[in-house]
């Protein structure tokens, strides 16, 4: 189901080709919470992203992610976590474009891929889906660059939980 909701997302960026989009890298700091224990890791990941605005005024659009992991954390004693890679696709309301500080939101599904690994040689996978939600701010720099800095709440479901804090620096074409 989520792979299907991905492909449409991605489908529909075409349609979108005759308006502004833009696209960026962004480092960011995650914090999972797995469901099977009381502890907690903050792991890092670099994240590409790519969207397209539906309307002239750039308030409304759809964007694509594809996140890649960076560093591990301890999650517990004898484990540390790291993001393998995320998947996600949104739609993106937004303070119109004539302003230099735009808030934004966003709406989506994202997929994250972990592993765990143990001081004892082995390891375990562990994915994470759920309905995201996201609120940032892009702070404009030239016409066509601009810094932006995200919370985004990946996933809050069946005591799983993975919350992201992103710093990105993007472009606009």
């Amino acid at each position: 189901m989520m792979k299907k909701m991905l492909i449409a997302a991605l489908g529909s960026l075409p349609l979108l080709a005759n308006a502004g989009g833009f696209a960026g890298l962004d480092f960011v700091s995650s914090k999972i919470e797995p469901d099977n224990t009381n502890a907690s890791a903050k792991p890092s990941a670099l994240q590409f992203k790519f969207g397209s605005w539906i309307n002239k005024d750039e308030t409304l659009g759809g964007e694509v992610r594809l996140g890649l992991g960076v560093g591990d954390d301890e999650l517990t004693r004898n484990a540390d976590l790291e993001i393998d890679r995320s998947y996600g696709a949104y739609f993106r309301g937004q303070f119109p474009n004539t302003l230099p500080v735009r808030p934004y939101g966003l709406l989506g599904l994202t997929y994250v891929e972990t592993t765990v690994e143990f001081d004892n040689g082995g390891s375990d996978g562990e994915n994470f889906k759920d309905l995201s939600l996201g609120l940032g701010v892009d702070v404009t720099v030239t016409n066509n660059i601009f810094v932006s800095l995200e919370y985004m709440r990946v996933v809050d479901r069946s005591g799983d939980e993975v919350s992201n804090l992103a710093l990105g620096l993007n472009g606009r074409f």
